[in-house]
């Protein structure tokens, strides 16, 4: 299958230069991942889930929260939201006209791609003028301790029988206050500290979901940084590092190396040290640029397409012009 724009991930700035493409009426195919899910798509998620969850306030909700096996259905639920969120993602794509394949990519080739699909473990070949990464990040633990206390990583909160009684979440943006404010839900006196003050809609509904949150540490109870958590009788769950989706890639195929953290290091137009292939979105590292916001990146990504695609009735109306001269 041939395209004029691939754009692999589901990262927020992946959606926007999705639908910029489309708008462009440009041949566009978008690869959306079955696992490797962008941390901006799980806080989605988990927003619309615990808006459902705080609106819904029935006895039977709150038998369900209070049951045993607690983890095993916090997952359940995690996973059903994600899914949710990935199909309405998948019907505006169509709706816009732009193909949809879900499963994972690998690069061949510096304009091939191959995708292998979940159902029934097929494989589809994709070849495109301009392949652009948006797989996003996934927050996972710092590899060094925090002070002296041992700390958990987020996956931990799925695993066991019972979810802790007490529980400090540290770090991890939007999916961090999100994780909080869903356990906090079942029944876990839970904390949430962040280094900024990150003000959205998140955090308001872990402060509605009753999460203590604190922009510094001492807010929660918690010392500064770095220095032992010797007074603090919680499971301490660190998800202050983000890491690049780009290992399941074979970025060597085309003779592109992410940085330690598995981001991309891209000029100023977003391309890679391959021509015609272009990081987006947080899987971008290291660029003063990936501070512009998503439809921004996408726009200016756009700009250098171009003059790349040839349009065949922009050429023809260019003959008949120099002919007639």
């Amino acid at each position: 299958m041939e395209y004029d724009v691939a754009v692999i991930g589901n990262d927020e700035a992946a959606f926007e230069m999705l639908c910029l493409s489309a708008a462009s009426k440009r041949r566009t195919v978008a690869i959306l991942p079955e696992s490797r899910h962008s941390a901006w798509l799980v806080g989605q998620a988990l927003r619309r889930l615990i808006s459902d969850l705080l609106v819904d306030r029935t006895a039977q909700r709150r038998a369900m929260f209070e049951q045993a096996g607690t983890p095993r259905l916090l997952q359940a639920l995690i996973r059903r939201a994600i899914v949710d969120e990935v199909s309405e993602h998948v019907q505006m794509l169509e709706n816009i006209g732009v193909d949809v394949l879900l499963g994972e990519a690998r690069f061949t080739g510096s304009r091939d791609l191959m995708v292998s699909l979940g159902v029934a473990c097929s494989r589809e070949h994709v070849k495109a003028r301009h392949l652009v990464i948006g797989t996003g990040i996934r927050r996972t633990a710092i590899h060094r301790p925090l002070g002296l206390t041992p700390f958990h990583r987020p996956e931990s909160l799925f695993t066991g029988r019972h979810l802790p009684g007490t529980a400090c979440i540290v770090g991890g943006g939007e999916v961090g206050a999100g994780l909080a404010a869903l356990i906090s839900l079942f029944g876990v006196q839970t904390r949430h500290v962040s280094r900024h003050d990150n003000e959205s809609v998140m955090h308001e509904l872990a402060s509605a979901a009753g999460v203590q949150l604190g922009y510094h540490p001492a807010d929660a109870g918690l010392p500064q940084f770095g220095a032992p958590f010797t007074k603090l009788h919680a499971d301490v769950v660190d998800c202050r590092r983000s890491v690049g989706f780009t290992n399941h890639l074979s970025l060597n195929a085309i003779n592109v190396e992410p940085d330690e953290n598995g981001q991309l290091w891209c000029a100023s137009n977003f391309e890679t040290w391959c021509g015609g292939v272009f990081g987006i979105g947080d899987v971008v590292g290291f660029s003063p640029d990936t501070a512009l916001h998503a439809s921004v990146q996408a726009e200016r990504i756009m700009s250098c397409m171009t003059h790349a695609i040839p349009r065949p009735h922009l050429m023809k109306s260019f003959v008949r012009a120099t002919a007639a001269v």
